[in-house]
């Protein structure tokens, strides 16, 4: 069994009806000292199943759901480590692999977040980074970078972060209830001058959506958001002016293809844009946030660190109007 001492590292899990997942936690937990789990308002017996499984884990609970954003920062305010990792009650990242990650922290003093390269159970790669979300790529399969790189989104299931940076910036934006947290607190890491770095030599094994129980009202729930996320989002850093247009071609296109849907008995994408109109319905009359000037959304801080092939910079293509589900939940 791999053995290292994790004292400068506290790992932080919000979890909402995992209790399913709680002993399996408990199990994957152990060899760390310092956690603190968060739970957003769960009534499946999270909470008590987690005191008596990680009796050692600070438990904070929460009245309702406030989002994931919001109740990591609520946990962050307990960190008194150098470093916490964000990782997600259905993520598995063994020891070596968090020792891999502070290493590379250690190597890197411009890093302040980075993230390991997950895969799926049937040994799939998950997209662990990519270019900023409003940026426009070439469709091609998702591959492993070949070694360290500089990246403006990681996937938030898994993320060791610097806690003073992380505290320095604000914590995440808690106006993103779920989705897109991680693509704004990564741009605004990199506006501040540190870099987000996927080191695909730590592996974390992510089951994908296995989180809470699945139901159809968590699924429409998940997907409102989603569109929601991606409106303010799009504000933030393209403007209001195509935010409202994001809205207006999301309603425009949910109609039709919600009842097509519907009639080809594809129940999941009916649901998913049917949420997806009720979100852009509901974008209509909520004040989006502030832009970003031009400039500061587009900032790229180059790093003498990385290595030539860096995918992220190699692949980047010229803008493009974004399309209405070019972005989709990791889990899906």
């Amino acid at each position: 069994m791999y053995e290292a001492n994790f004292d400068d590292v506290t790992v932080v899990c919000v979890t909402y009806q995992s209790r399913a997942l709680a002993e399996s936690l408990a199990e994957r937990l152990r060899p760390y000292s310092h956690v603190v789990f968060i739970d957003n308002g769960s009534t499946d017996g999270t909470v008590s199943a987690l005191q008596d499984l990680v009796p050692h884990a600070r438990i904070l609970q929460r009245e309702g759901n406030g989002g994931f954003g919001k109740a990591n920062n609520e946990a962050m305010a307990h960190v008194r480590t150098p470093f916490a990792l964000l990782l997600n009650p259905d993520c598995s990242l063994p020891a070596d692999a968090l020792a891999t990650l502070r290493e590379c922290m250690s190597r890197y003093s411009s890093a302040a977040a980075i993230a390991p390269q997950g895969w799926r159970a049937d040994r799939r790669p998950q997209k662990s980074f990519r270019a900023a979300f409003y940026e426009k790529l070439p469709r091609q399969a998702y591959r492993p970078p070949d070694g360290t790189c500089s990246a403006q989104w990681l996937n938030g299931c898994c993320l060791l972060l610097r806690t003073e940076v992380f505290h320095q910036i604000g914590g995440f934006d808690e106006r993103f209830f779920l989705y897109y947290e991680d693509d704004d607190l990564c741009l605004r890491l990199r506006q501040a001058g540190y870099e987000c770095l996927i080191e695909p030599s730590a592996n974390v094994l992510h089951a994908g959506g296995a989180s809470s129980s699945p139901s159809v009202a968590l699924g429409l729930f998940k997907a409102f958001h989603y569109a929601r996320s991606r409106h303010l989002a799009i504000c933030k850093y393209r403007g209001r002016s195509t935010g409202y247009g994001y809205l207006v071609r999301t309603l425009l296109a949910a109609v039709p293809l919600s009842l097509a849907y519907a009639l080809m008995l594809q129940r999941r994408h009916a649901m998913k844009w049917c949420a997806w109109g009720a979100a852009a319905f509901h974008g209509l009359f909520i004040a989006p946030p502030e832009p970003m000037s031009a400039k500061v959304a587009r900032k790229y801080t180059p790093s003498t660190s990385k290595p030539a092939a860096d995918p992220v910079r190699l692949g980047w293509a010229p803008r493009q109007p974004l399309p209405l589900n070019e972005d989709q939940p990791a889990e899906q």
